[in-house]
Order: C-alpha cells, then sequence, then structure tokens
C-alpha cells in the first residue's frame, strides 16, 4: 500500500473501524446499476465539514430535486433491463448512521451506510462509494 491509499483507507475510517461523515456531492453506487450516482441535499441541515453540507440518515429521496435522482441515478438497471428509476420506499433511512450526532433529529450519515432500492424484486443495494469530503 503506498502513502496515498495509506491516507485514503486512514480518512475513510479503514485503519480503525471509523467511518467519515457524508456531505452533499457524495458519490453513490448501487450494486444494479452500471454507473455511479451523486446524493445531493437541495436543502443544508445547517451542519457542515469542510464547508460542505452533512447528510442525515433520512436523505433518501428519490425525485427531481431531490436527494437521489429519479431517472438514470445508476445508469442502466440490471433489474429492469432499461433505464435506472430507483424507489426507496417511503420512511425507508440509510442504516448504520452515528448514533450519538443528531441532524435535525436524525442520525448523521456514514460512509458505510448502505440502502436498499426496490424497484424490482429483490432489489438493489446503494453504497456509499466517496464520502464527498475530498477536494
Amino acid at each position: 500500500m503506498n502513502l496515498q491509499q495509506l491516507l485514503m483507507a486512514y480518512s475513510f475510517g479503514a485503519l480503525n473501524a471509523e467511518y467519515s461523515y457524508v456531505v452533499r456531492g457524495a458519490e453513490l453506487e448501487c450494486d444494479r446499476g452500471n454507473r455511479p450516482g451523486v446524493l445531493n441535499l437541495p436543502l443544508s441541515h445547517g451542519v457542515y465539514v469542510k464547508g460542505k453540507p452533512v447528510m442525515n440518515i433520512a436523505d433518501c429521496v428519490c425525485g427531481p430535486d431531490a436527494n437521489i435522482s429519479n431517472v438514470g441515478a445508476f445508469g442502466m438497471c440490471k433489474l429492469l433491463n432499461n433505464i435506472c428509476k430507483p424507489k426507496i420506499d417511503f420512511g425507508s433511512k440509510w442504516t448504520d448512521g452515528k448514533e450519538d450526532v443528531l441532524i435535525e433529529g436524525e442520525q448523521a450519515l456514514l460512509s458505510k451506510s448502505t440502502l436498499r432500492c426496490t424497484c424490482k424484486s429483490p432489489g438493489g443495494i446503494i453504497t456509499i462509494t466517496n464520502d464527498g469530503q475530498g477536494g
């Protein structure tokens, strides 16, 4: 592992079982899609890391001006054999938030968090591949 990889692993908490806070612009991946997506935050919660607004576990709404685009968010869907149209059930939240850090009453979103898409059975798992804090 070179120095750059070591620093990247450390920043994501891979070396000490800690995970980073997720901010607007984080990169996402669905295991059923063929390209990465982006996590948006239309309105800031008022909490910032490195000048970027921090997300919470309830930031998982799909729509045109929402957290996740409702059309083409992850390219083509392997389950639909068509353009990705993510479906996040009402009331769903990201898993594994930071329990002792609340942002507007919800746990802070962490880089280890996952979310289930229910577009078609068995659905997809959305993961955070980049917390959005970098450059």
